[in-house]
């Protein structure tokens, strides 16, 4: 198994490690992700005002992209997004082949395909769904659209007792209803509620008023901390202060198997190309990936802020 004395806690959503494992240490042992996000289309049916990945990028070929699946067989998590995943018309297939593959499937999706059947065959084929929610009905839409329909979503999912997360994208637009978002993963019984920050990639160019980090973020915490504890919200909270993160983290698989790191800040597309799955390996990738230890902590949560 990759990194024995690494595990993925179902409960807190996130992979833990010994305090004393140091993250170098943990790279050295590693020749593959401990996850990654592969993009299955750019094809959306929302046009969110902060979306990071456009559409404009062609998926290969059905077959093609079974191939690329199969090279990263034994990594620890993979997250299927998009654009929106869901309408990705081989979809289901993708799902079914990816089963016992990896240790943790992922579905990132606006939740608003997800009908009574398709949440029912969910439950037996992802360990959780992320869903973003960005506000109540007018915030939200004004942001990204089809409150209704996302909500009904997340109802069918919880319905159906898939392990959910709720995430955010905290703008200046719904900074004042927060609240509602840890809400609403409360309502949900989401495990956990991210909030990220706005990245300068794609249509998210056009935001840098909205950028934030450090001590707005901090005050954010301390608010919601207290909120928290006078609400008696049961999901765990996080905060992507990207800063703090630090570079290029994240890794992409672009629906033409391209491999992009991400966020890079100082590159004019916020992204680092490394690579391509199509035509190379998971570990030739991963040699080849420049923010090793950026990986590693964040999504062991060492650099993110995380209200238990």
């Amino acid at each position: 198994m990759l990194l024995p004395t690494v595990q993925f806690d179902d409960e807190a959503q996130c992979f833990t490690s010994t305090d004393n494992v140091k993250t170098e240490q943990l790279v050295a042992a590693m020749d593959r992700p401990l996850s990654l996000t592969f993009q299955l289309t750019r094809n959306c049916n929302f046009r969110c005002v902060y979306c990071s990945e456009p559409p404009g990028i062609r998926t290969r070929a059905p077959d093609e992209v079974l191939a690329m699946i199969d090279k990263l067989a034994g990594m620890r998590r993979i997250i299927f997004s998009g654009g929106e995943p869901m309408a990705y018309k081989h979809f289901w297939r993708v799902l079914e082949h990816a089963q016992g593959k990896f240790e943790r499937i992922v579905l990132s999706t606006n939740a608003s395909l997800i009908t009574r059947d398709a949440a029912a065959r969910l439950r037996d084929l992802v360990h959780y769904v992320d869903v973003t929610v960005d506000g109540p009905r007018r915030q939200h839409n004004a942001i990204r659209g089809q409150y209704d329909k996302v909500i009904r979503g997340l109802r069918r999912l919880a319905e159906e007792e898939i392990p959910l997360s709720v995430i955010c994208v905290y703008m200046g637009r719904n900074k004042h209803v927060i609240n509602y978002i840890a809400q609403t993963g409360d309502i949900f019984g989401a495990k956990k509620v991210k909030i990220l920050t706005t990245i300068p990639k794609g249509l998210s160019k056009n935001l840098f008023e909205d950028f934030t980090t450090g001590e707005e973020l901090d005050r954010l915490y301390e608010h919601l901390q207290a909120e928290r504890e006078r609400n008696g919200w049961k999901p765990r909270i996080t905060i992507a202060d990207w800063m703090r993160i630090g570079a290029g983290h994240a890794i992409l698989i672009e629906p033409d198997g391209r491999a992009v790191a991400s966020p890079v800040w100082q590159e004019p597309d916020c992204i680092v190309p490394f690579g391509n799955l199509h035509t190379q390996t998971v570990q030739q990738l991963w040699d080849a990936f420049p923010y090793k230890t950026h990986h590693l902590d964040k999504y062991l949560e060492r650099t993110m802020i995380v209200l238990e």
